[in-house]
């Protein structure tokens, strides 16, 4: 069983669903609302909990009804919660999130306790990090808590999986302790300020982030798949052929699909990457057919159902 540490967000959603997304200063009615648990972190954390890994998180809620209701929805999960502490002081994350009717959507997020994690509860758990197999972090919580969390991570031999959202100039001393990192199409063009629309661009802006010491650039693309980019060239994958009615979870559960299925010692470590990104393209695929972010998240046996 692979043994996972997500460091990251936890957060109350409640999702608007409309007919089409506002315009700037466009007031517009909602047809419905959904409210249930999200967050980067806890939705990569289920997804790889469902898929049948062991899961510990790392994170911060506040002392309130909300962070209990995470926290406890975690546990049902599977999903160890030793290394969640509580912030007396900052409230429980929370993000709303507006959904047209074709998928698309915009996200609004208040971090709340999720940025008041230090490097002091990362050394609390640095036996489980040392435990892991895999370490995965998001950039909803502080930048400096995911280094110190990496730096433990590589001494101990592990992989960093790390997911740059909401995309951020990265530092180069992250950068070096990053095995993989995993944007979308407007992240990488944040990161590198390379033309999405070109394969050929992307390599090279991915090109340019394994010099300075990422191990692998796996960049998702929506309807035009994935993009696999390793220090001897890149690999396109074609997207899965669905219907679409709801991304919110879906670059969330590619990333927890994907750390589950990759292998350390694998002799063919590049043929490894290419069947986790192939599983992990299948496995998001179910999820933008449904709708909500952690309720659409498949078990196991439903990708085995599809298989069959």
């Amino acid at each position: 069983m692979k043994k996972i540490g997500v460091l990251g967000s936890i957060n109350m959603d409640t999702s608007l669903l409309l007919e089409s997304l506002p315009s700037q200063g466009e007031t517009i009615l909602a047809t419905s609302k959904l409210t249930g648990p999200g967050g980067k972190g806890f939705n990569q954390a289920v997804s790889a909990a469902r898929l049948g890994a062991e899961v510990n998180f790392i994170g911060k809620v506040g002392a309130d009804e909300f962070g209990r209701q995470l926290v406890t929805t975690l546990q049902q999960e599977g999903v160890s919660t030793d290394h969640i502490y509580v912030d007396a002081n900052l409230p429980t994350g929370e993000a709303i999130i507006l959904l047209g009717s074709s998928g698309s959507n915009m996200i609004v997020v208040n971090s709340g306790s999720n940025m008041g994690l230090t490097p002091a509860d990362i050394d609390h758990s640095e036996q489980m990090i040392a435990d892991a197999d895999i370490i995965l972090a998001q950039f909803e919580v502080p930048v400096p808590v995911i280094e110190h969390a990496f730096a433990l991570a590589r001494a101990k031999g592990k992989i960093t999986v790390l997911n740059p959202a909401p995309a951020k100039q990265i530092p180069a001393s992250l950068l070096q302790l990053t095995d993989f990192l995993i944007p979308n199409e407007s992240e990488m063009h944040i990161i590198t300020g390379c033309d999405t629309d070109s394969n050929e661009s992307i390599s090279e802006g991915a090109y340019k982030l394994i010099q300075q010491g990422v191990g692998s650039v796996i960049v998702t693309l929506g309807e035009r798949g994935i993009l696999i980019c390793h220090r001897d060239g890149s690999i396109p994958i074609p997207a899965q052929r669905v219907q679409a009615i709801d991304t919110t979870a879906a670059g969330d559960s590619f990333i927890g699909a994907f750390c589950t299925q990759l292998d350390a010692y694998s002799d063919k470590p590049l043929d490894n990457i290419i069947e986790a990104v192939q599983f992990a393209n299948r496995f998001s695929a179910i999820v933008v057919q449904r709708k909500g972010a952690f309720q659409s998240i498949p078990y196991i046996h439903e990708l085995i159902d599809i298989q069959a």
